[in-house]
């Protein structure tokens, strides 16, 4: 699964566990209140209310609990946040060529212009490099061309190289 996708399944299964979890917290801060309330009346208690059981804390307890999960959830929510704008690993796979059918000349150039792909490799510098005439040159890339591992391009007077 892409980073992009789990970040937004991530979200979304935190804001929906978050709204669960701010609902059962009101809903539990309710019935403690009642408990509170009820447990004053049974006990002919003539000074307990609403506004002293809140202040006494009785209904507390599960409070922290669910503020803890409050916060965990939404530190996940954060991963989700970080997964989301992440952008993806291009992941490279450097590709196998079969140099069996080559002559040495041929893999010597091969080698050549593997090496020097990054800078840009022309049908001059292979002559240069290695001395050869460049009609051997030519012959030599011919074949590498037909074997498709490499690619030649028109540039100007010359040919430019890329590997395939």
């Amino acid at each position: 699964m892409k980073p992009r996708y789990l970040g937004i399944a991530i979200i979304a299964i935190s804001i929906i566990v978050l709204a669960s979890l701010f609902y059962l917290n009101n809903i539990l801060s309710k019935q403690s209140l009642e408990n509170c309330v009820e447990s004053c009346k049974l006990q002919k208690d003539s000074s307990c209310s609403i506004e002293s059981c809140k202040v006494n804390g009785q209904h507390n307890d599960h409070e922290k609990i669910i503020s803890a999960l409050e916060i965990l959830v939404a530190f996940l929510g954060g991963i989700g946040f970080y997964l989301l704008l992440t952008k993806a690993e291009k992941i490279i796979e450097q590709k196998k060529y079969d140099l069996t059918k080559l002559s040495s000349e041929e893999k010597k150039v091969f080698f050549f212009i593997k090496e020097n792909k990054d800078k840009g490799v022309y049908q001059s510098n292979v002559v240069e490099h290695f001395n050869f005439p460049k009609s051997k040159v030519s012959r030599i890339l011919d074949k590498l061309e037909q074997t498709e591992i490499i690619e030649r391009k028109r540039r100007g007077m010359t040919n430019i190289i890329f590997l395939k």
